[in-house]
């Protein structure tokens, strides 16, 4: 492994599960605007709410694919009477495919999962995780969907892993993990970041700016080309 990354990948995300206010277009044509400026390659967002159908609402997987130009992935976690909530991920990469995983085994309300996509980054492929765990949940649960979630980087062994959503502090990682978390952030809503350990990506930088829809974190992260056998 050479001591400079290939690339760098410019991650953000941002959890709407505690937004109380009605998205507008306008909200998401400025969101479009941030992650433009911050030239941000992959946008995990959580805690969605969908409404299709329904010509009044905006429907901001749709609408911020458009204005940001990004390809999306979405994972739908419960459907009531036509409201969707889910997690997407939205990518200026080519998406090469996605998959979506509940948490079981956990006192859940039915709108926690985590989507799973696989992503050409150029150097290599990398898997992106956008998450939302329970918002009030026992240590066992926490720890029940921490396990799940350190399951991935052997889930996906050929590929480099990074989760992003309202997970719980680095000390629920067990240690040794294949895990490591990036810097705590206190900045309202914002999500935090894992990422795997296992050499080919680390954190070079880390930021958090503010949109009309909450705190969202930005990782930048250095890709190391796989080494040739």
């Amino acid at each position: 492994q050479s001591t400079a990354p290939e690339i760098i990948i410019r991650f953000a995300s941002l959890n709407l599960a505690k937004n109380s206010k009605r998205i507008e277009k306008s909200d998401v044509e400025q969101l479009a605007r941030i992650v433009k400026k911050e030239q941000i390659d992959v946008f995990a967002l959580q805690g969605i709410s969908r409404y299709p159908g329904v010509g009044s609402r905006v429907d901001i997987v749709d609408e911020l694919s458009r204005e940001a130009e990004m390809r999306n992935a979405f994972g739908e976690t419960i459907n009531i009477s036509g409201r969707q909530n889910g997690n997407a991920i939205f990518s200026a990469y080519p998406i090469r495919s996605s998959d979506n995983r509940h948490y079981d085994g956990i006192a859940s309300t039915n709108v926690e999962s985590a989507l799973q996509a696989v992503i050409d980054c150029g150097a290599r492929d990398i898997v992106f995780v956008s998450t939302l765990l329970p918002e009030v949940a026992s240590g066992n649960d926490l720890r029940t969907c921490v396990n799940r979630l350190s399951e991935f980087p052997a889930l996906y062994a050929e590929f480099p892993v990074i989760l992003a959503g309202n997970l719980p502090g680095a000390e629920l990682i067990s240690t040794p993990s294949p895990l490591d978390a990036s810097h705590p952030v206190k900045e309202g809503d914002a999500p935090q970041i894992w990422f795997s350990n296992n050499g080919p990506i680390r954190l070079v930088e880390q930021g958090v700016a503010l949109t009309p829809l909450g705190a969202m974190i930005i990782g930048h992260f250095g890709i190391f080309k796989k080494t040739q056998p």
